[in-house]
């Protein structure tokens, strides 16, 4: 089955939360990167307009820094295939 996005990948939508992001195992470092900063614009523009999407900026930015803090120490280098064994 092909994803078509990295939201896909990552569970859809209604599971993008920053910490299920952050331990997705199907997703490499450079995209879980790049979802959570996608992410984070959305709720930070969505604080602006006073809306709540169950998620805060402190959140995002803390999944954002273990990922990081992962990647200096190695851990997560590799993404895991379907179908790898």
């Amino acid at each position: 089955m092909a994803f078509d996005n990295l939201e896909d990948r990552a569970g859809g939508r209604d599971a993008l939360m920053p910490m299920q992001i952050a331990h997705n195992p199907l997703l490499t470092a450079r995209e879980k990167l790049e979802l959570l900063n996608r992410l984070k614009a959305e709720v930070t523009g969505a604080l602006e307009n006073s809306e709540d999407l169950g998620v805060s900026p402190g959140e995002i930015e803390e999944a954002i820094q273990e990922i990081k803090l992962d990647v200096q120490n190695g851990v997560g280098e590799e993404t895991v295939l379907r179908g790898d064994s």
